[in-house]
């Protein structure tokens, strides 16, 4: 990547012509050594079955993909310009352990991934990303008769803190609700869907959130406060970030942000920045906080009254908030238990490689998947 291609991917940032030059040297360096690191990996000794990728396409799902299948297959790539974007992904101990480059004189007995390209062959599979598409047309059959890859949490969760994702039978009572994520307004007030009115965008979610309960919002603003939450009598938890930094520098570590989740009874599910899907609404049903979301028929299967509250514009959003601070704790138990079900039937990875073993097995080609602003497109109206 070139300097002026560099300064353009930190536009949101709004950082000086000093700091963006230092930023482009540290690129620079890390580049040469992912360079050294992609020439080491040249031996496998794995004996598993490869699935091809070719020349990586840079797809956000695969780090949910890799940790799913990691135990029955071996990622193949194509050594070239996008080596560098699989490794950055999935992390240099998971290139390593789980990939290998695609040797030429090697037999053809292996899954190849086609993304988004029609299948010739009986070992390929066709991942469909769009998404959506299948999700707004009511009349198509294809989400009954097609295998769909469950949307899943932030992509470098999977990395390595996935395994250590706690789950709690019980949460705190008196953290009734959580939110924890970015208002940067030059990305998330921009936000546009055709269902303008059940999909308000994230900025006016949380304006209106904070103006109607503002008395009774605590908000996470650094370590300390983090510290002091546990302690507070208020039920609203905000933890805010209106500058654009990355999600690894946020306020709340990825063990600190779930132990908030895992402790929460609801958690607010907020739109992203091209799209209604979040990968907070993924976290929070991970360890069994109940979403308060928008997006029930966006995931496979749909989400129901019994094991989300669910909305369809800002009026209906505050009266779930109403709901959600007086719900008995006997209905919150049952609606978590739910949710966890939910998850384990449905998104965890341990189900994912089971139904993907299964197509295979059955000879079935294609996937639906979620690529996240890959996916957005023309939606197909009901």
């Amino acid at each position: 990547m070139k300097f002026k291609e560099y300064k353009e991917s930190l536009k949101f940032r709004k950082y000086n012509n000093f700091k963006i030059l230092i930023r482009f040297i540290e690129y620079k360096i890390k580049d040469f050594i992912i360079d050294l690191l992609i020439n080491l990996n040249i031996i496998n000794f794995n004996s598993k079955k490869k699935i091809d990728l070719d020349s990586f396409s840079d797809n956000r799902f695969i780090n949910f993909l890799v940790y799913s299948l990691k135990d029955d297959f071996i990622f193949e790539y194509k050594k070239d310009q996008n080596t560098k974007k699989l490794l950055k992904r999935i992390g240099i101990i998971n290139f390593f352990k789980y990939t290998c480059p695609k040797n030429k004189n090697e037999k053809n007995d292996k899954i190849k991934v086609l993304i988004n390209k029609k299948p010739k062959e009986e070992n390929e599979i066709l991942f469909d990303t769009d998404y959506f598409k299948y999700f707004y047309n009511y009349k198509n059959k294809d989400l009954e008769n097609n295998f769909i890859m469950p949307y899943y949490m932030y992509p470098r969760i999977y990395n390595s803190y996935y395994k250590d994702i706690k789950t709690k039978e019980k949460p705190n009572f008196n953290l009734r609700i959580f939110f924890s994520g970015s208002i940067v307004k030059d990305g998330y007030k921009n936000f546009n869907w055709y269902e303008n009115d059940k999909f308000p965008n994230r900025i006016k979610i949380i304006e209106n959130v904070i103006k109607e309960f503002k008395n009774e919002i605590f908000f996470i603003n650094n370590k300390n406060d983090f510290k002091k939450s546990f302690h507070s009598k208020k039920k609203i938890f905000l933890c805010l970030h209106d500058k654009m930094i990355k999600k690894t520098s946020y306020t709340l570590s990825f063990k600190e942000n779930f132990n908030m989740l895992s402790n929460s009874c609801f958690n607010l599910n907020c739109p992203g920045v091209v799209m209604p899907l979040c990968h907070h609404m993924i976290e929070g049903i991970k360890v069994g906080s109940i979403p308060i979301t928008n997006c029930d028929k966006l995931v496979h299967p749909n989400l129901s009254d019994q094991n989300s509250l669910q909305y369809s514009n800002i009026d209906q959003l505050i009266e779930k908030f109403h709901e959600a601070l007086v719900m008995p704790q006997e209905k919150i138990i049952l609606m978590r238990k739910n949710v966890l079900d939910y998850y384990n039937l449905n998104l965890s990875p341990e189900n994912f490689r089971k139904n993907f073993l299964q197509m295979v097995s059955n000879k079935k080609q294609k996937l639906i998947c979620c690529d996240d602003h890959r996916s957005v497109g023309n939606i197909v109206k009901k």
